[in-house]
């Protein structure tokens, strides 16, 4: 007669085990390996989880994910708390701002007020009032309803809720998301000529390629000399580098291949030999004093690379150690590199250029809709286009052809 297996819903056992000092926890449960059960210990560290609820809900996801195959599994209802701790181990987004963002809002927000609480607990009017009250900008409210929703999503695929029944953040709405709280800060042309001479070197050349090609800085930051055709005057937007880790760019539309105007490539082939000339100096000199940190050589051909590190520099302490400051000697707060990015928007459309060509140069996926439907430009319209921010800009410099 053939054993009959029952498919039961498990908690596991805890228990306290001894050690030489104090003790540990053994976490004891079973897995099925074909139709054979087979038991299986986990042990955690009694100074991490100092009481056993501790542990329990540390071990939320875990036995929520060991018993998704069982009839039981949506039955015994799961925590939204087990939900945020699965979403981070199997769906969190890797590129490390994206990343930082999600848990400073999981952390921050959604787990001390709703982690403790079933999936099925959590209504729509409850989660509305919430962010109603939550002393935040609407468009950081609309950040946290846009990750609620996708855990809700998740939570269906999961099968920690019915299929049938309806996502509850869909009806949930949050006023004004579109809205900023905060005015744009965009220079004019005079503004920047005036706070560029303020910065250091590297600082003002970092900040000459944002103004001139409406980069974000951490895809400044990204930039190799590789990226560079120096014959064809163009420069391929492909990675983003961001506090010390090198990401792939925002979305699709970021990755481009964009006009280099013949002032910026003379800034930049300068900027390339007097730093490399720099750098062996530095290199000799650390030697000579032998160091025991030696100066790490930039391998990957970064534009700007800290002479330190051999890697991109830290955006975050440029800006507030140089940028803002700039900015507050001529009289305007808040300024940093995103603030160059709005402004070339701005002068691009100081100098009449096609709302399709300013789409294209910015790499938005749409700006709106309205520029959608001018379509791709082409590479001489965008040249044109960029040509005219840049003459604005820098009008005194030399072309590569004066500078040979």
């Amino acid at each position: 007669m053939l054993k009959k297996t029952v498919d039961r819903y498990q908690h596991g056992s805890v228990r306290k085990v001894k050690r030489a000092q104090g003790f540990a926890w053994e976490f004891r449960y079973h897995v099925m390996e074909g139709s054979v059960r087979k038991p299986k210990v986990q042990t955690f560290d009694s100074v991490i989880y100092k009481t056993e609820k501790a542990l329990r809900q540390h071990l939320e996801s875990f036995v929520v994910k060991l018993n998704e195959k069982t009839e039981y599994a949506r039955s015994a209802g799961v925590t939204f708390g087990a939900l945020l701790d699965r979403y981070i181990a199997e769906e969190m987004p890797q590129r490390k701002s994206t990343k930082g963002g999600y848990l400073s809002i999981i952390n921050s927000k959604l787990r001390p007020q709703w982690g403790s609480l079933l999936l099925s607990e959590i209504r729509p009017a409850q989660v509305h009032t919430w962010l109603q009250h939550l002393d935040l900008a609407p468009v950081t409210k609309g950040h946290i309803k846009s990750l609620m929703h996708k855990l809700f999503d998740l939570a269906t695929l999961w099968e920690y809720l019915p299929l049938e029944r309806r996502n509850p953040i869909e009806i949930v709405k949050v006023k004004n998301v579109t809205m900023r709280t905060n005015e744009v800060l965009v220079l004019s042309a005079e503004q920047f000529r005036e706070i560029a001479p303020r910065l250091p070197e590297h600082v003002n050349m970092i900040a000459m390629t944002a103004a001139c090609l409406g980069l974000r800085v951490s895809e400044i930051l990204g930039l190799q000399w590789s990226d560079i055709d120096w014959e064809k005057q163009t420069v391929s937007i492909r990675r983003s580098a961001y506090r010390g880790a090198i990401d792939d760019t925002k979305n699709n539309s970021s990755k481009a291949k964009l006009p280099l105007h013949s002032t910026l490539a003379t800034l930049l082939l300068a900027w390339k030999i007097k730093w490399s000339e720099r750098e062996e100096i530095m290199q000799k000199r650390a030697a000579l004093r032998k160091r025991k940190r030696p100066l790490k050589k930039n391998e990957f051909g970064w534009l700007f690379a800290n002479p330190n590190t051999g890697m991109p520099y830290m955006s975050p302490s440029l800006q507030q150690r140089w940028i803002r400051p700039a900015g507050e000697a001529i009289g305007l707060e808040g300024l940093g590199f995103h603030s160059l990015r709005h402004s070339y928007r701005t002068w691009l459309d100081s100098a009449g250029v096609a709302p399709g060509v300013t789409k294209d140069l910015m790499r938005h996926s749409a700006i709106s809709t309205t520029f959608n439907v001018y379509g791709r430009a082409l590479s001489p319209e965008k040249r044109e286009a960029n040509n005219r921010v840049i003459e604005m800009l820098l009008p005194s410099l030399p072309s590569t052809a004066e500078a040979s």
